[in-house]
C-alpha cells in the first residue's frame, strides 16, 4: 500500500515537472517568436520606402500570447509612433517647394510679395519644430518606458523589454543630440530662405527675373542677396 501511494506521489511529481518543463520550453518559444517578429518590424521601419499601411497591419497581428502579447504591443506601438513622427519630419524636408522656394520659377511665380511662399515657410518650420520635439522625446527611456507602464508585468518582461526596445543610455544620448543638430540646421536654412524672401519682398520694383538669373538695380542689394544665398552652401 505504501509503495503505491509512493508511485502515484512520484507520478504525479513528475506530471509537474514534465508540465513546468512544457511551460519553460513554451515561455523560450514565445520570447524567439517576440525577438524574431521586433527584428522583422524594425526592418520594415529601416526600409527605403516606409509603407505605413504594413506597419499598421503588422501592429495590429500579434504573433505571441499572454504576457509576451502584452509586450510585443507595447513594442510594436512605441515603434510605429516613431516611424509616424519620423515620416513626418522627412515629409517636410522633402517637400518641393523648400528645395523651389528660391528658384526664378518662384520668383516669377509667387513675387513679389510672396504670400504663398512666406506662409509655407513659417509652416513648415512651426510643424518641423513641433515633430522634432515629439521625435526627441520619444528617443528618451522615459517615454519609451511609459508604453509599458500599468500592464502588470514581472520584472523579467520589464527587463525584456528594455533589452529589445531600448539603446544604451549613452548610445541614447549620443543619437538624440545628432538628430536635434541635423532638425537645427533644417530650421536655419528655413530661416535663410525666409530671411531671403523678406528681402526680396521688402525690395519688390528693385530686382527682376532675367531668363534665370535675378538682377537688382542696386549692386548692394545684390551682395546683400548672395550673401543670403552663400550661407545655404
Amino acid at each position: 500500500m505504501k509503495k503505491t501511494v509512493i508511485w502515484i506521489v512520484i507520478a504525479i511529481l513528475l506530471v509537474i515537472i514534465v508540465g513546468i518543463g512544457i511551460l519553460v520550453f513554451k515561455d523560450f518559444k514565445q520570447e524567439d517568436i517576440l525577438r524574431q517578429e521586433m527584428l522583422e518590424f524594425e526592418n520594415l521601419t529601416r526600409a527605403e520606402n516606409i509603407d505605413l499601411d504594413q506597419i499598421d497591419q503588422r501592429i495590429r497581428e500579434l504573433k505571441t500570447t499572454g504576457d509576451y502579447g502584452v509586450l510585443e504591443k507595447a513594442m510594436k506601438e512605441y515603434l510605429s509612433d516613431v516611424v509616424n513622427v519620423s515620416v513626418n519630419i522627412s515629409n517636410i524636408l522633402n517637400d518641393e517647394k523648400i528645395v523651389n522656394a528660391l528658384t526664378p520659377e518662384n520668383y516669377t511665380e509667387d513675387g513679389p510679395d510672396f504670400v504663398e511662399t512666406k506662409q509655407f515657410l513659417e509652416q513648415s518650420k512651426n510643424n518641423l519644430e513641433k515633430y522634432k520635439n515629439e521625435v526627441l522625446e520619444l528617443l528618451t527611456n522615459e517615454k519609451a518606458m511609459s508604453y509599458i507602464e500599468n500592464k502588470n508585468l514581472d520584472e523579467y518582461y520589464i527587463d525584456l523589454y528594455k533589452e529589445i526596445a531600448l539603446s544604451e543610455d549613452t548610445a541614447l544620448d549620443e543619437n538624440n543630440k545628432e538628430i536635434e543638430e541635423s532638425l537645427n540646421e533644417a530650421t536655419q536654412v528655413l530661416d535663410i530662405e525666409t530671411q531671403v524672401i523678406n528681402f526680396l519682398s521688402e525690395n519688390k520694383g528693385k530686382w527682376e527675373i532675367q531668363g534665370e538669373n535675378i538682377v537688382f538695380s542696386d549692386e548692394s542689394l545684390s551682395d546683400q542677396y548672395n550673401e543670403y544665398i552663400s550661407q545655404l552652401k
